[in-house]
């Protein structure tokens, strides 16, 4: 259960390292920068506000926040989006870095115990509650414990109170009232392990010995969230429930309730519940994490790793965390986001470049802990170049510092930050809770002031006339000297990366050189110099019940508009065609599978990538173009202020990619570069080899390689690009959003009805791709750390039909909750379990179904054991009515809030009309409900998880690493878990 990585402001650094209880767990180090920025005139018009600079912003009106007598704090914020849902959360202050030394992985160990037994839900009775109430575990009952806190996050509809009221409940047996059984603690010991060896890796090496460099000298260098599995294996009940209660108290304790909710009803029922905690008698104090040793100049690590997949650089400048509190402070992180988007527009103009020695650069201040902050630049390193890159990075930081940013650069900056936030208060009204959820969660752990979006915009455009050039250019030298600076390359090979003493050599030469001034390139104005002829909408009709309008245009092309107030200032835009790779003769082939990628490359028109750019300063538009298998297909999103924009990049992308052979050439060894270094990850080398073995080495499923694309054709790839987006005819375009069909209208008909429409029609082409019949099997011996991983599909021939669909959707839900009790609950032998199916319907018939899973290597055949074993019981047995009623409530739930999104309607509209059914069939879940039987479930399972035709892969460490002593194997599943079968 890891969140995302947490952006305080859209252009800082967000570096995530935390544990949770399932999920996919992101790699321990990352950066986010800016992006780059356009011209504009860089005008912004300052919002009079009352704020005074020193002091601290009054928090939001819109939120009750309070505290109880025993010292617990609640925030109360009504929202609307999703409709029918609040969010309840628990927000602890402590996490990993509270731990005693024979704790070390507790806290985390501590929050998996809060879904293993309560004073009110004993053993798996959260979890059940949940999903009886048709909410999922995972999306909406989740947490995560990281260095400094611990969040538990749990999402509940609202149409019923006493539903709400347990979900408050779950809440205070959180807080107060986690069981820790022993029998519990043992099963849950096994899949905390598996989540420690789920995240073992090049990176997580490399990492943990970075950590000690970066954040030496405090307790950040010694308490990873996920702990020492020493510790797990061994630690008593007793030491993980002193972590318990010691730190989970009501005064390190946040209440936060956001959504369909009534405040002073919510108020009251949060005081009863909670206003019984008591703190012990005894409260140790919270100790700081400290910050890292500073005084001793520049610290260097440099690490090796023959896994890992490139070469990477990265300079920290490592400081204690600023306060995000008053408007000093706000203007401060306005100016370190100018600061970001500069630097990081002046780094991808770079890369472009040929002699750049990094593949791709950024830059970012923010925050990695709570304590600290770094301003962090950090490089992609092209082949050998590690010194150079290293190099550049500071070059470039040292090139603000002597002569500064010029004036064109600061106006796109400061338009663009403008508009985001001006595009931010214009959403503002469909904001989605766990959004503002997750801000009150910063309010909390750091007093961050939140004032809500419209209110953030006044303040941003008060500040942003009054930074100027001066401020900007000197925002580096705050930031610290040597003594705050870490410096960090890993690589696969130690020999092409300097080593300490050369790395402080290097930074002194920069130090000492001659730097030249910056050359900012003159940007464009327009993206069309002059609009195309405009076609005509020849046809029109509409399906009312779903709010559908359909036009038909004058080159035959089709446009399916949605109307919504989901989003208040988004559009999507979705077209396809008939078409794809699968067009491409053999000799096409090698051309055409990059041809999208190719056309991206150069820009559209006259305006190359860099330009283009620059010219969509101050807009907020993404459009991109793909090649499939058997579909062509364009997709575009907007604000609704910038939907003229948006229509002309469909456009351009469609009709005028643009040839660029030094962007070509670059792309190219880079690419090939990466598709090499590929090869050291164990990860990717599994993917590779049993696709290769799936589909019998088929070219047109054969992973690319550095060869591969030395091959490619520039003008064939093209070429073939332009015969697939040069005829409009039987393109649909879906668009759905905020927008009135008679304001669209024209831009329909100049934009998209003048795409050149000659006559084409085409149906989805069979390329002869097959997978391997049979039952196949295979294990790849690779990686150096003793972990697993198991991916089991069954697949065959099948004939389309919707309650087919319907059966194998629904069989990978019952499934899926199965093998989590069964592999995960009762032998704790993974971490977490996927089951799913799909049926392809075009070009030909075809099903799938899919069970993948990480473990121990000595555990990965009794799991495949097991799984087979509760595969063969659903076809024999079937399955009980309260599964049945779990996945009843989690459909009708979930489809619930679909329809009141934009990317829901996007594609469900885009598959009801490329397939011709009728697109009013989502709104009738009966069809769908009638489907769940215990009958149909063992039917679809006897028939879609066939024993005599499978393909499974299974990764297995070398013999080194397999010999390391692990986890003991899982038992098998008892047979009294299984459910009965229901009477017909």
């Amino acid at each position: 259960m890891v969140p995302p990585m947490i952006n305080r402001r859209l252009w800082t650094l967000a570096l995530a390292a935390v544990v949770a209880c399932g999920g996919a767990k992101p790699g321990p180090t990352g950066a986010i920068g800016a992006g780059s920025g356009a011209t504009g005139s860089g005008a912004v018009t300052p919002v009079p506000v009352q704020a005074q600079a020193g002091d601290a912003i009054a928090l939001w009106p819109a939120i009750k926040k309070g505290t109880l007598a025993n010292g617990l704090t609640y925030y109360i914020l009504p929202n609307g989006k999703p409709e029918k849902r609040v969010l309840l959360w628990l927000a602890v202050n402590a996490g990993a870095t509270q731990e005693d030394e024979d704790q070390r992985g507790l806290a985390h160990f501590a929050e998996h115990m809060a879904f293993n037994g309560t004073a009110r839900f004993p053993k798996a009775g959260i979890v059940n509650f949940l999903e009886n109430t048709g909410m999922r575990f995972g999306a909406d009952l989740n947490a995560f414990t990281s260095f400094d806190e611990t969040v538990y996050q749990l999402e509940v509809p609202t149409d019923d109170a006493a539903v709400v009221g347990k979900g408050l409940d779950v809440l205070r047996d959180w807080a107060g009232g986690i069981s820790f059984e022993q029998v519990e603690v043992e099963k849950e010991r096994g899949v905390v392990l598996e989540e420690w060896r789920l995240g073992r890796g090049a990176e997580e090496r490399v990492f943990d010995k970075n950590v000690k460099v970066m954040f030496g000298g405090s307790r950040y260098a010694e308490r990873l969230p996920i702990g020492k599995p020493e510790i797990i294996k061994g630690a008593m009940r007793a030491t993980l429930l002193r972590f318990y209660q010691d730190w989970y108290r009501p005064d390190l304790m946040a209440v936060i309730a956001v959504g369909d909710l009534d405040v002073p009803a919510m108020e009251k029922e949060i005081a009863a519940r909670f206003g019984d905690l008591k703190s012990p008698r005894t409260s140790r104090a919270r100790q700081a994490a400290g910050l890292p040793t500073q005084g001793q100049g520049t610290r260097v690590s440099v690490e090796a790793d023959p896994e890992l997949g490139s070469t990477d650089v990265q300079v920290l400048n490592v400081f204690a965390h600023r306060p995000e509190a008053t408007l000093v402070d706000f203007r401060r992180t306005i100016a370190e986001g100018l600061y970001g988007a500069m630097l990081n527009e002046r780094l991808s103009s770079l890369s472009r470049r040929k002699e750049t020695p990094f593949s791709q650069a950024s830059v970012g201040v923010g925050a990695f802990v709570r304590e600290v902050d770094t301003f962090s630049r950090s490089a992609n390193v092209k082949g050998d170049r590690a010194e150079d890159a290293l190099r550049a990075l500071f070059v470039e930081v040292l090139r603000v510092e002597k002569h500064g940013f010029s004036q064109a650069e600061l106006d796109r900056a400061r338009t663009n930050t403008a508009r985001f936030y001006e595009q931010s208060a214009d959403a503002e009204k469909t904001q989605q809770s766990r959004d503002l959820t997750s801000e009150i969660t910063r309010n909390f752990f750091e007093q961050e002031f939140m004032v809500g979006r419209a209110r953030e915009r006044d303040l941003a455009l008060q500040v942003l006339p009054t930074l100027t050039l001066a401020d900007l250019n000197a925002l580096t030298t705050t930031f610290g000297g040597a003594d705050s600076r870490v410096v960090l390359l890993q690589g696969p090979d130690r020999a092409r990366m300097p080593d300490e003493s050369r790395v402080r050599a290097i930074i002194a030469e920069v130090e000492a050189s001659t730097i030249e001034p910056w050359q900012d390139k003159a940007a464009a104005t327009t993206l069309m110099a002059q609009a195309p002829k405009a076609g005509s909408i020849t046809k029109e009709s509409t399906v009312d019940n779903i709010g559908v309008t359909e036009w038909t245009l004058s080159n035959g092309a089709r446009v399916i508009l949605k109307p919504t107030d989901f989003e208040a200032d988004g559009v999507t835009l979705s077209g396809d065609s008939p078409g794809g790779l699968a067009t491409a003769t053999a000799a096409q082939f090698p051309h055409a599978r990059f041809s999208d990628d190719v056309a991206a490359l150069g820009g559209v028109g006259d305006l190359d990538d860099e330009a283009l750019d620059k010219v969509m300063t101050g807009k907020r538009v993404e459009v991109s173009a793909t090649v499939g298998d058997t579909m062509d297909s364009i997709d575009g999103e907007a604000s609704a202020k910038d939907l003229e924009a948006m229509f002309q990049l469909v456009h351009l992308r469609m009709t005028a990619p643009r040839k660029d052979a030094d962007a070509f050439e670059v792309w190219r060894s880079n690419l090939g570069e990466q598709l090499d270094n590929q090869l050291r990850m164990p990860d990717a080398r599994f993917a590779i080899e049993s696709v290769q073995l799936l589909f019998k080495g088929n070219p047109r499923r054969k992973v690319p390689t550095a060869a591969d694309l030395k091959k490619i054709d520039q003008d064939k790839a093209l070429a073939f690009y332009r015969a697939r987006f040069g005829d409009a005819t039987d393109f649909t375009f879906v668009i759905v959003g905020a927008f009135e069909p008679a304001k669209l209208r024209p831009l329909v008909e100049t934009y998209l009805a003048s795409l050149p429409g000659k006559g084409r029609t085409e149906k989805e082409k069979d390329a002869g791709v097959r997978r391997a019949t049979g039952v196949v099997k295979n294990s790849w011996a690779l990686g150096t750390e003793p972990k697993a991983r198991v991916s089991i599909s069954f697949h065959g021939d099948e004939a389309w039909s919707r309650d087919k669909d319907r059966d194998v959707f629904i069989l990978g839900q019952v499934l899926s909750i199965r093998l989590r009790e069964i592999l995960r609950e009762d032998m704790g032998g993974v971490y977490g379990v996927g089951a799913n199916g799909f049926l392809a319907r075009l070009p030909r018939g075809e099903r799938t179904f899919g069970i993948q899973f990480g473990c121990a290597p000595e555990a990965v055949e009794p799991l495949v054991k097991a799984a087979f074993a509760e595969a063969a019981k659903i076809g024999a047995e079937g399955i009980g009515a309260d599964y049945l009623d779990k996945v009843k409530a989690t459909f009708l739930r979930t489809r619930e809030t679909q329809l009141r999104t934009n990317g829901f309607w996007v594609g469900w509209l885009g598959s009801a009309y490329r397939f011709g059914d009728d697109p009013t069939l989502v709104l009738d879940p009966g069809p769908m409900m009638a489907r769940m039987t215990s009958d149909n479930v063992k039917a679809a399972a006897k028939h879609y998880l066939d024993p005599k035709q499978y393909f499974q892969a299974v990764m297995l460490p070398a013999p080194a690493a397999a010999a390391t002593p692990a986890a003991k194997v899982p038992a098998p599943a008892p047979a009294a878990k299984v459910p009965a079968p229901v009477a017909k």
